[in-house]
């Protein structure tokens, strides 16, 4: 049985990407604590205002107005469950770029 011909490459190999020098400890370090406090303040945040939403409703009247058809407690229960889904967007592109800036 006869092997297919071998195909020819059509320029010299690629080289590989640069790495950059590694960052002091310290500097790691410091990004670290930069991302914990980021990442648990947003943690908190988000519960925060995810469980004052069915405490409000529940035992207070604060939602029970309604504007052009809209019940109060509707759109803030959508304000509640949109905001978190922007702040994880706004988080992977704050964490992308600066990974992006690590790879320079």
């Amino acid at each position: 049985m006869a092997h297919p011909p071998e195909h020819p490459t059509t320029g010299p190999e690629p080289e590989p990407a640069e790495t950059p020098p590694p960052a002091s400890h310290a500097e790691h370090d410091a990004m670290i604590r930069r991302h914990k406090r980021t990442v648990l303040t947003a943690a908190a945040v988000t519960i925060v205002v995810f469980m004052a939403y069915p405490v409000l409703t529940t035992f207070t009247g604060v939602f029970n107005g309604v504007s052009n058809g809209i019940g109060a407690g509707y759109a803030a229960g959508l304000v509640v469950v949109v905001l978190p889904l922007l702040g994880g967007v706004a988080y992977i592109r704050w964490t992308s770029r600066i990974e992006e800036r690590g790879r320079r």
